[in-house]
């Protein structure tokens, strides 16, 4: 799926539904970095790394899941797990129990417990509690999520908002593939040039996540949508906003996960018709193609072939004129 436009209005949010805007991720940092101190203290996971967790896979505390049941990280209740459930949508042809907790605290506590108490992640407590780039790519290792791009997703969050700076550490030069020992002190590591850059330097996954948090969107053409972010797949999707990953699928008119990339438009409801904008028509622009159209403006790709006369695999001259109404 072609990405839409390089900058999209941020629209005034309705539906109960939600944006994962930079203000909303500031608030989400300022309401729980004590608490991601407190996991890293009693259990070693760097402070970092839980908060740039809870800010993914909860859609920085706005996610249905964080809403009504108190869990940050997507939990689901399997095992020996005798607490309440919420039942939401995944990856699954139904949907799937996940935990409920009384407070986040005790969500954020859980989750330092499964990470500290399985094995598959003990290897990552021999890497610095200030090497969060070693401890993201090692949960990835680990099979801790199924996004491709998920450790590169944490490792944005945490040099876009310098969530390193919350336990005292230090801004990590990307490349980098030894991890940091776990005995390195914060003295020993600010003083090597070779792993430390400055606080304004960009990294290039910083760069990846704050681009496609600036595409934030909520509505287009009366139709409610979101953008898929770093770290994001159609389950994760799919259990914030509580709607089957096969409704997903169709309402952006695909059978297959892997067309929806990196910042594309998700739509969460049937598109419309035709286009409800002031804009009547638009010009092809190299590369555009009936259905990435039909995707910018929230028209069923159908129906903008049949508005133009075209079939749906038509093939587009640039600067072509099509009709969106």
């Amino acid at each position: 799926m072609q990405s839409i436009l390089a900058v999209i209005a941020i629209i005034v949010f309705s539906y109960g539904l939600f944006a994962q805007s930079p203000d909303d991720i500031k608030a989400y940092i300022a309401q729980y970095k004590t608490m991601a101190l407190q996991q890293e203290k009693l259990y070693g996971i760097p402070a970092p790394i839980t908060l740039a967790q809870g800010i993914l896979e909860s859609g920085a505390g706005q996610s249905k899941l964080a809403q009504n049941a108190n869990n940050h990280f997507g939990i689901k209740a399997l095992g020996a797990w005798s607490g309440d459930i919420y039942l939401a949508w995944d990856d699954e042809p139904q949907k799937s129990k996940f935990r409920t907790y009384s407070s986040a605290e005790a969500s954020y506590t859980d989750h330092s417990r499964l990470i500290k108490d399985n094995q598959r992640y003990q290897s990552l407590f021999n890497i610095s509690i200030y090497d969060y780039r070693g401890w993201a790519n090692g949960l990835q290792k680990a099979g801790y999520a199924t996004a491709q791009n998920y450790a590169k997703a944490l490792i944005g969050y945490i040099d876009a908002y310098q969530l390193y700076t919350i336990n005292g550490g230090v801004k990590l030069k990307p490349g980098k593939t030894v991890a940091i020992a776990r005995n390195t002190t914060i003295e020993d590591l600010s003083k090597d040039q070779q792993l430390v850059i400055d606080d304004s330097e960009l990294s290039l996954e910083e760069e990846e996540v704050t681009t496609v948090i600036r595409k934030a969107v909520v509505e287009i053409n009366d139709v409610r949508c979101t953008i898929l972010y770093p770290g994001e797949t159609l389950a994760s999707i799919a259990m914030k906003y509580d709607i089957s990953p096969l409704k997903l699928l169709e309402f952006n008119e695909t059978t297959d996960e892997s067309d929806l990339k990196l910042g594309d438009i998700v739509y969460l409801e049937k598109k419309h018709g035709k286009y409800k904008g002031s804009q009547d028509f638009y010009r092809v622009k190299t590369d555009d193609t009936l259905y990435s159209i039909a995707q910018q403006f929230g028209i069923r790709t159908s129906n903008l072939a049949k508005m133009n006369h075209k079939d749906l695999f038509s093939p587009l001259k640039e600067g072509e004129k099509l009709r969106l109404k």
